[in-house]
């Protein structure tokens, strides 16, 4: 008969298990991150902005989703209402903050999927390619230890060079503001300092795919020949042969 018993000894045990997780629950008191992002759903533009400016990882997620399911229209009306500035300029005030606590390198990853968002959308990367400084403020963000940060950065980089030429100019643009802000050299200099420090094979291929988009979004060959020069001055042949 033991055999009868054993699925009630096994109950017992599950509710004894349950109840002190209950009280362990209990004892840590109520927990802000059960719900891990707000419910835009149907939401407006005018309440996803009023929530931008309360920065939280559960308002950024709910966001995230709700800018992956607008319509044009709504996305346009978004951005009219300063979304994606608000969006750049915390990303900028995160990146300046450092990531010394994981909160805060959360944080930054979920606003910059809320950008990324916005690009994946037609009419969101048109109005970056049409208006200066964006991609500039984007490349600011750059400052930061957040290696998945950066390398959502870098792979937005490469989109907007494959995007088309005025993406291109925009991208190589920020280069080059990054360049000066940062007093280096050279203008691929912080993405051959990424590749050669880094040994995270995820954000090495990204890298690796920001420097082809870099030399191929160029319709003129000889332009092409000059940029590819430019990165093997920089010693992209000698990092290469390291990865092989």
């Amino acid at each position: 008969m033991w055999h009868l018993n054993k699925p009630f000894t096994m109950s017992i045990k599950k509710e004894g298990a349950h109840k002190k997780w209950a009280a362990l629950k209990e004892k840590l008191g109520p927990q802000e991150t059960d719900q891990s992002e707000a419910n835009l759903e149907n939401a407006e533009p005018e309440l996803c902005i009023r929530l931008l400016q309360m920065p939280s990882v559960v308002n950024y997620s709910g966001l995230k989703k709700r800018l992956e399911n607008s319509d044009d229209a709504w996305m346009v009306q978004f951005l009219e209402l300063s979304g994606l500035d608000l969006l750049l300029e915390a990303l900028d005030r995160l990146s300046g903050r450092g990531v010394a606590r994981i909160s805060d390198a959360l944080l930054q990853l979920t606003c910059i999927s809320c950008v990324r968002a916005v690009m994946n959308s037609h009419k969101g990367i048109e109005y970056i390619v049409s208006n200066e400084g964006y991609v500039r403020k984007l490349f600011q963000a750059l400052d930061t230890t957040n290696v998945m940060v950066k390398k959502q950065i870098f792979e937005l980089l490469a989109a907007l060079c494959i995007y088309s030429s005025d993406g291109h100019a925009l991208a190589l643009d920020a280069l080059d503001h990054y360049k000066s802000v940062k007093n280096q050299q050279y203008r691929f200099s912080i993405i051959m300092n990424e590749l050669s420090n880094t040994d995270n094979v995820p954000y090495m291929v990204t890298l690796l795919s920001a420097i082809n988009a870099i030399i191929l979004g160029k319709e003129e060959l000889r332009t092409r020949t000059q940029i590819r020069n430019e990165f093997i001055g920089l010693q992209l042949l000698d990092v290469l042969d390291k990865l092989r």
